[in-house]
């Protein structure tokens, strides 16, 4: 049912994330990228699809799956990246990065839209998790 992990791509629930982006609960947020990178884990290397049952378990009743979706896609992309560095410890990001990415101002993106760069000030993101 879902794509490549990636906000860039359309959202595993056939919806398109134009506009701003609903604030989500810091929890859901955190269990969806625990979720995602325990089956990435399984299969490391290899595209991941993960099905809509997936997020609805690991979300709490009544979430925004899409939401939690773009947001945790995003995380993701930033740990990959390495910028989040600082605040993973043993393999586990801190709470921080959860609540601040559970608010912070994001932009959804037309299906097939060109974009360079993340959907949000990632500079001002990460000094807003520093501060927290």
């Amino acid at each position: 049912m879902a794509a490549d992990i990636s906000p860039f791509v359309e959202n595993p629930f056939g919806e398109s994330l134009e506009g701003l982006i609903p604030s989500v609960d810091p929890a859901d947020l955190r269990s969806v990228c625990e979720m995602q990178r325990e089956v990435q884990a399984r299969r490391p290397g290899q595209q991941t699809n993960i099905s809509f049952e997936f997020y609805k378990r690991a979300c709490s009743p009544g979430a925004n799956f899409s939401a939690v979706w773009f947001r945790a896609s995003l995380v993701g992309m930033l740990e990959m990246l390495g910028m989040l560095a600082p605040w993973i410890h043993e393999g586990v990001i801190a709470d921080a990065v959860f609540q601040v990415a559970a608010t912070f101002p994001m932009k959804g993106m037309a299906i097939g839209a060109p974009r360079q760069g993340f959907p949000f000030d990632v500079q001002e993101f990460l000094s807003q998790v520093a501060k927290a």
